[in-house]
């Protein structure tokens, strides 16, 4: 498998996760201190993580 085709999909996944995220406590099956780690988590996986695997 190509490496763009890889950071795409790691992409989606982290896009899946962040979306049930929200389903999750809109149906308040997660407190807010879980919802707000998990956005926190996605954030820096998008802003530090995801940049240096393109490299």
């Amino acid at each position: 498998m190509d490496r763009k085709r890889f950071l795409k999909i790691i992409g989606l996944i982290a896009v899946l996760v962040l979306v049930a995220n929200m389903i999750l406590f809109a149906l308040r099956i997660i407190n807010g201190l879980v919802f707000w780690a998990v956005i926190i988590v996605g954030a820096v996986f998008a802003f530090k993580v995801l940049p240096k695997m393109k490299k």
